[in-house]
């Protein structure tokens, strides 16, 4: 397996409005969507299905390639349970686009890079690469 690429996944998270300083020219709502990948990644990389969860809205929905959605915090958790279980990942991700829909929600558009191990396996970790749509509403 040299390489494995997932075409779209999409997710309902949540994002909290950051009490720190956006970079330059960024929103606060863009800086607390880069916040909230960020924490994303950290937990993905870390298998902490817990966090991730916590990063879903309660109706939150996740979508993976061949796999029925997840719906709701208890849906979520038990497919990123099944997923860790299956393989571990190694990846970094990049913004390629963000668009606030509104007061409450917004769109974020990335891909990430990295390794991806099948566990219980002996082969290595792969290179792999996946492109995700994010579908964020605020949290107050």
């Amino acid at each position: 397996m040299n390489s494995i690429r997932m075409v779209l996944t999409t997710l309902v998270l949540a994002y909290a409005v950051a009490s720190g300083v956006a970079q330059a020219g960024e929103s606060q709502d863009i800086q607390a969507i880069r916040q909230t990948l960020s924490r994303y990644e950290t937990a993905l990389n870390a298998a902490d299905t817990a966090t991730i969860v916590d990063l879903y809205t309660a109706d939150g929905v996740q979508m993976a390639p061949d796999s029925p959605a997840a719906v709701g915090r208890a849906g979520v958790a038990s497919a990123y349970d099944g997923t860790f279980k299956a393989i571990s990942l190694k990846l970094k991700f990049h913004i390629d686009e963000v668009k606030i829909l509104g007061k409450t929600s917004a769109l974020l558009r990335s891909h990430s890079v990295g390794t991806l191990k099948v566990n219980g396996r002996p082969q290595p970790a792969a290179p792999a690469a996946f492109k995700e749509l994010f579908v964020l509403g605020k949290q107050a």
